[in-house]
């Protein structure tokens, strides 16, 4: 007999009490076994689970600031009509009549203060005036229902013509007499027109005038000038 036929095949040795090792999987039809998985199904598990909440973290974040809106372009026209046109006639016309006051003879105000005022109010009114012309002629012609005029004063003295007839002694105190009830006209047309204004622009000019003449108001308060001579 073959003595390869009879020999006792031998078993793989193993020390006691350890387990037998495992079976070979299942074999894929065309050989081979089925590709081996890299890592444990916990840790894959895990990791899908601190994806989530990253992603549910970065969903409850607060969001970006809105983006500041772009400035309206250089070019841009204001639309002005109605009531907003009305009150940029009149008070076109009020401020026509402050220049003339301020412009009678200013190299006679004594009071530094009050001069330093007087070349503020003849540049910020020369420059609202421009201003409102320019919105006035973008309108469209004047049908004449929007012309303003200051009623006739009868036999009231011409308050430039009296300015200009008044010595350097007592200009301060004339000057005074004369500009108080002006601007206190204009900051109360402007703040009447606040509560009717459309166009923002307007609006914007009629609260600039009412907190600047009422502020020249204030000033003119505290200044040393004597009241005039009735």
């Amino acid at each position: 007999m073959d003595p390869d036929l009879t020999r006792t095949p031998t078993m793989p040795l193993r020390r006691p009490g350890l387990p037998p090792p495992p079976a070979a999987g299942p074999r894929r039809a065309g050989g081979g076994r089925p590709p081996a998985t890299v890592g444990r199904p916990g840790r894959r598990r895990r990791g899908t689970m601190v994806a989530v909440a990253a992603l549910l973290l970065a969903g409850c974040a607060p969001a970006a600031p809105p983006a500041t809106p772009a400035p309206a372009p250089a070019g841009a026209t204001t639309v002005i009509d109605g009531l907003d046109l009305v009150f940029l006639h009149a008070m076109t016309a009020h401020q026509e009549r402050t220049l003339a006051i301020v412009r009678a003879a200013p190299q006679r105000v004594r009071e530094p203060r009050l001069r330093t005022l007087v070349a503020a109010i003849d540049a910020t009114e020369t420059d609202e005036v421009a201003q409102a012309r320019r919105w006035i002629s973008a309108a469209g012609p004047d049908t004449g229902h929007h012309r303003h005029t200051h009623p006739d004063p009868g036999d009231t003295p011409d308050p430039v013509a009296l300015l200009r007839g008044t010595p350097e002694a007592g200009y301060d105190a004339a000057l005074v007499a004369v500009l108080v009830p002006q601007q206190r006209q204009a900051a109360a047309l402007a703040r009447a027109h606040l509560a009717v204004a459309v166009a923002p622009a307007v609006r914007d000019l009629a609260r600039r005038i009412d907190e600047s003449r009422t502020a020249q108001l204030r000033l003119i308060a505290t200044l040393p000038v004597a009241p005039p001579t009735p």
